[in-house]
């Protein structure tokens, strides 16, 4: 299988030689750059610690996602694994804002039962910065992520055409 650098092909194919081009972007088709409103919605609210200059060594951030519609609102990764090394009893850790793909598989709230590596999804974010700027930095970066999976949803809603073949002995009419 070889695949075509998109950069330099007009069509944007995967070529699968002797078999069949897949169409991820057609110039032909126009797409709006902003999906239509499809009603899909969520809501992320953000709370913080005070912080004291050279009094508190630290900032408390809560972020936490509610009132999805359309979508979850447990947008956010979580891997379960141990604090210390050794230790067998696992502690979840953010990660990251899922993915399209992230949302369909890992689990809501814990992680599957024997399954490695330990992924799960919450609504919330807490975490714990050094400074105002990391705090700024990080609502910021989240609250934009969870833009983005909502418009990438948005986005796939819609189905471009993308190919078709026989498999097997094509009718005869």
């Amino acid at each position: 299988m070889s695949c075509e650098d998109p950069a330099n092909n007009d069509d944007a194919t995967i070529e699968l030689p002797d078999t069949l081009d897949l169409n991820f972007y057609d110039p032909t088709i126009t797409v709006d750059p902003d999906p239509p409103d499809n009603g899909r919605r969520i809501h992320v609210t953000w709370t913080v610690s005070r912080y004291m200059y050279l009094g508190v060594d630290g900032i408390r951030v809560r972020i936490t996602a509610t009132e999805a519609a359309l979508m979850s609102d447990k947008v956010f990764a979580y891997m379960r694994q141990p604090l210390k090394p050794g230790q067998t009893v696992g502690v979840g850790s953010f990660s990251h804002v899922c993915s399209p793909t992230d949302l369909e598989e890992y689990p809501e709230d814990e992680p599957l039962p024997d399954i490695r590596p330990e992924w799960f999804r919450l609504n919330y974010v807490d975490v714990i910065l050094r400074s105002r700027a990391e705090v700024k930095a990080f609502i910021r970066d989240v609250v934009e992520d969870v833009q983005n999976l909502k418009r990438t949803l948005d986005v796939m809603d819609e189905l471009l055409p993308g190919g078709d073949i026989w498999i097997g002995q094509e009718p005869t009419t």
